[in-house]
Order: structure tokens, then sequence, then C-alpha cells
């Protein structure tokens, strides 16, 4: 670890400590600012409500799958469909061979891999053929199978959309080229379909770099983040399935028609369809893949900014479904989840003049008490990881810097912030966002 982020880490440590001793050894003052103070306890009490909705309901999740299985057990364990696992590769030599070596070694057989390089300039092509000429020769009857094919660039989508047309698994697994799964991650996936009223499923990334503060932070974000999709889970309100992680049966897109390649975030479009279509999303927990954040913030900031449009984007496609009260639709999604998601992107825009007035009014009145209390829900979800299943996959820093996680998710604020502002503007001026790359130093870190 470079000593810089160690230096980082303890004046975080310092500011946390010195924000919980501020309760019981500085006085209060008796100055008042009633009227900002009123608007940061609504509006935290607006997202603690969230927050405690979600903590109550995600035990649940892991209760109801154990129950599920237990007695669906003979089923569960007969159950092998084919499964065909897309690498959709844009200049992506560093990564991609380990993501299709990793596939190779699940301990899930029944499997083909299909990559598709989306017109790279790199040297993957080179990369890919040498490789795949020489595990045909060395391949035995009965193992894995390749499909590799080159195309023209066209975007994420289309080469989703071809690796489809090439694939013939009942079930469809999307992997990005610079992740890394699990040797049991297509085993977990394949258990959750066999509920017959599955559609589709995501997995639980997380970020496998985690050497440099920028990485460190998003590791910290996914693992915070993908741990209340359990609740929605339970609740049936999961809208994103992300491209490094997800399941499909081969239905949905009989059915629903390919990746829409006109948005630039193509899994969320098709998440969304899917919940437009009345079909069940499941979380598959322990369904983990490691992927390679970005390790600076230029990089951070071009990936929130894709996300960030093409969530837009995908908002106003299917704006019917908010506050829907159509039949199929979630009711909880229409009229909590998405409105919400909404009120959080619109928060944004007043959020550093909000964490400003939330600054000056805690130093004035010396009443710390709402750092403390996000110190504390921050704490907690970590230390509810303790509990879950897919705890083995977690690495012991996650533990270690949860008091400071709360200052740290600073950085991914201010990362969306401008994300959100350059995502309305680039919607105003009607201009494009491409499939963006960055640097990449492959996964060398995994636990």
């Amino acid at each position: 670890m470079k000593a810089r982020s160690l230096f980082i880490y303890f004046a975080l440590y310092l500011i946390s400590f010195a924000l919980v001793g501020s309760i019981f050894l500085v006085q209060k003052s008796t100055v008042r600012i009633s009227w900002i103070q009123t608007i940061i306890i609504f509006s935290s009490f607006v997202f603690l409500t969230k927050y405690l909705i979600y903590m109550i309901i995600n035990p649940w999740h892991d209760a109801l799958w154990n129950v599920w299985k237990k007695r669906n057990r003979a089923w569960v364990e007969s159950y092998r469909p084919k499964v065909s696992v897309l690498i959709p590769a844009w200049n992506e030599e560093v990564g991609v061979l380990s993501t299709v070596k990793s596939i190779l070694a699940s301990t899930y057989d029944n499997i083909e891999v299909i990559v598709i390089n989306d017109g790279s300039t790199d040297n993957s092509d080179a990369v890919m053929k040498e490789f795949v000429a020489r595990f045909e020769e060395e391949k035995r009857e009965g193992e894995k199978t390749i499909v590799y094919h080159y195309q023209e660039n066209g975007g994420k989508g289309s080469a989703l959309n071809r690796g489809i047309g090439l694939s013939t698994g009942e079930i469809i697994v999307t992997i990005d080229a610079d992740s890394i799964a699990h040797p049991e991650a297509m085993t977990q996936f394949v258990s959750h379909f066999a509920n017959p009223k599955v559609m589709a499923a995501v997995g639980n990334v997380k970020i496998g770099n985690t050497s440099s503060f920028v990485a460190t932070v998003q590791s910290l974000e996914f693992l915070f983040s993908f741990y209340f999709k359990r609740a929605d889970s339970v609740l049936g309100s999961i809208y994103i399935i992300g491209g490094a992680a997800g399941a499909f049966r081969r239905e949905v897109f009989e059915k629903l028609g390919l990746y829409d390649q006109t948005n630039i975030t193509e899994d969320i479009e098709l998440s969304v369809r899917i919940q437009v279509a009345g079909m069940k999303i499941v979380y598959a927990a322990e369904a983990v893949v490691y992927t390679e954040g970005a390790n600076d913030i230029r990089s951070l900031m071009k990936q929130r900014l894709r996300w960030k449009r093409g969530r837009i984007d995908t908002f106003i496609k299917y704006k019917k479904l908010f506050f829907s009260t159509k039949e199929g639709h979630n009711r909880f999604l229409s009229w909590f989840v998405l409105p919400f998601a909404v009120l959080g992107d619109s928060e944004l825009l007043l959020e550093i003049p909000f964490i400003a007035f939330l600054y000056i009014t805690s130093f004035i009145t010396h009443d710390y008490s709402a750092f403390v209390a996000a110190l504390l829900i921050v704490v907690f979800v970590f230390v509810m990881q303790i509990f879950t299943p897919d705890r083995k996959y977690n690495k012991t820093n996650v533990y270690l810097l949860a008091p400071i996680g709360w200052l740290m998710f600073y950085l991914v604020t201010f990362i969306e912030i401008n994300a959100m502002g350059k995502s309305l503007y680039s919607l105003y001026a009607n201009k494009a966002i491409k499939w963006q790359s960055w640097k990449r130093t492959g996964l060398t870190d995994i636990k």
C-alpha cells in the first residue's frame, strides 16, 4: 500500500475519532440556525428511512433463499442447463485472457465461452487467436468450449447482441473483459435459475484491485451498494443488472428483444425493460465476480458519466413505469425505488452547498451528530457483512476501513455531482457519450 494512501487513511481516522469525541467533550452551542437545520434534518430523515427499511428486509433475503434451496434441493442439484458466457471486449489485451481463464476454471462444466472482440486496435485479437488455437489443440472431449469472434467496432450493445446470436445456451451470462469470475460463480447463477419463475439474476460484483486509494473507495462503495440488493431482490425491485455479472434466461431475449445499441448503458436499459415486462429478477449473492475499478479520478469520472447519462436516458424512455398502477409492474419499484433514485440525482445538484451548510452549521452549533450518525450507519452496514454467506469473499481491509468509509464516500459524491452536471449538459446539447476505456493494469491483488 502506498505511503500516500496510508497518510490519507490516518487523517480520516483522526477526523472520525474527533467527531465521535466531540459528542462527549464539546458542549453544544446555544446558537441555532433553524431553517438550515430543518432542511438538513428533513433530508437526512428521508434517506435514513430508506436505509432503515432496507436494513430490516436485508436479512430475509438469505433466509428465504436457503429455505427455497432446502425445499427444492433435488431439483437444484440436478438442474444443469448449458450456460453461454459472453465476454465483449474492446482494447482489453491486459485482462481478457484472465477473464476467459477464470470461466474455464469454473466448477460448472456445461459452459461455452464466447468472446466478441468489438474492433479492438490493440493486440487483443492476436492474443485471443493464439490462446484459442492452443486451447483447441489441448482440449479434451467434454471440456468447455470457446468461440472467438472479431467484428468491426459497433459498441458494447452490438458486441453483446452478436454474442447472443452465436450462443446456444439456455442461460446467458455476461461478464466484462476486465473481470474475473470466482470458480463457483456460474454454479451459483444456475442454482437461482432452477426456479422457473426467475428470468434474470445479478451477481455480486467486487472490486479486485485495491492498491490505490481511488480503487479502495470503489471497493467499499460496491460492498455497501450490493449489500442492499438483498432487499431489492426480496421486494422484486432490482432495476440494474450490471454487465460485469448478469445472467439471463434465453427466453428474455426471445420475448423482449436484444440489447438496445443506442443506449450507452445497455445493461440498465435491458434491466428496466425486464421490469416493465413484469419478469422476476433476483440477486445471486454468492455469484461473485471481481472487476477492475478505475485507478485514478479521471477514469472514474469517465465511468460515472456514462452510467449517469445512460440511466437518465433509460428513465426518460420508460417514464411510464414511474408511479405505475399497471398490473405486473412492481409497486415498490414504481412508487419508491425509481422516484427515490430521481430524488437522489436531483439532490446532487444542491449537494455542494448542502455539505457546506452542514459543516458550517455543525461548526457554529458544535453539534456533529449528523456526521456521527453517518459514521454509525456505514459501520453498521459493513459489520453486517460478517453475517452474510458471501463474507468469505471480502478482504480484511474492508472492515478496517469501515469507520472512515463515510468520509471516503465523499469522493464518490463529488464524482457523481460532476457526472450529473455533465450528463444534463450533454442531454441539453444533444451530445453522445461513447463506450469509454481507460488504462488497464489487470487484477493482481484478488484475495
